[in-house]
């Protein structure tokens, strides 16, 4: 089980680092185009309160294993 909860941790470690690129993927956008609807710098934001989300998650589910059985073989 403790195998399984470290596989999600790392999952979501995963999710939120391509959440991260998305988002400086939007910025980028966002500048290029001069948008000055604010649309893309709202979805940015979004991605960003998802990607804190997700990395939250993650360390949650660390805490729930224990930093001794992380390393236990």
């Amino acid at each position: 089980m403790h195998d399984e909860i470290t596989e999600l941790a790392d999952r979501l470690d995963d999710t939120a680092e391509r959440l991260a690129e998305l988002s400086i993927e939007l910025l980028q956008g966002a500048l290029a185009d001069a948008d000055t609807s604010g649309e893309r710098s709202r979805l940015e934001r979004s991605v960003t309160r998802a990607r804190r989300a997700t990395i939250k998650a993650a360390s949650i589910l660390r805490e729930s294993v224990g930093p001794s059985e992380l390393f236990d073989d």
